[in-house]
């Protein structure tokens, strides 16, 4: 009995150790967790909007006229780096799901080129990205799955944007 009190005591004092020991796992850059917001709405998961709160989005659904086209709208800051407007829509097609996703950053006040370079640096994106005179702009596309997904990102005094698009084919309802 003593034996297993003791062995208790050595592992409950030797835990916190253990537990210092870990490494924190970086923080994934605000412009990939954009992307990752874009992503969900996009695609038409049903958890978007729930999943967008949890991540710190003050996000809401918006009236639509009509019941194929589901409306958010919402708002982040993004840590030194401004406020971020986010607006999304999906529309319901017989055999389509469209989805589209921007979020701005007007008069960003961070470095976007690290946002960028993030975003280009995710493996299931393929593009190009050009520096201009007037910023950086990025257009890729992934299609991973059977869904397309084309995306814009741009960083300029005036705005920092990641746009989305993305085209999933759905099967035909049978009449």
């Amino acid at each position: 009995m003593r034996a297993a009190l003791a062995s208790t005591l050595v592992l409950a004092l030797l835990a916190p150790a253990a537990a210092q020991g870990k490494t924190k796992t970086p923080a994934v850059p605000f412009g990939v967790q954009v992307v990752e917001v874009c992503e969900r709405f996009t695609s038409g998961d049903e958890r978007a909007l729930d999943d967008a709160g949890e991540s710190g989005w003050d996000a809401e659904g918006q009236e639509s006229d009509t019941p194929f086209v589901e409306v958010f709208a919402g708002s982040r800051t993004l840590q030194g780096f401004g406020i971020g407007q986010l607006f999304a829509f999906v529309e319901t097609y017989p055999n389509t799901l469209l989805g589209y996703c921007r979020v701005e950053v007007p008069t960003p006040t961070g470095d976007g080129a690290q946002q960028i370079a993030a975003i280009e640096g995710l493996d299931r994106y393929t593009g190009s990205s050009q520096t201009t005179g007037e910023g950086i702009f990025a257009s890729l596309a992934s299609s991973e799955s059977s869904a397309e997904t084309m995306l814009l990102t741009h960083w300029t005094d005036e705005s920092f944007v990641v746009q989305m698009t993305t085209i999933t084919p759905q099967p035909v309802a049978a009449n």
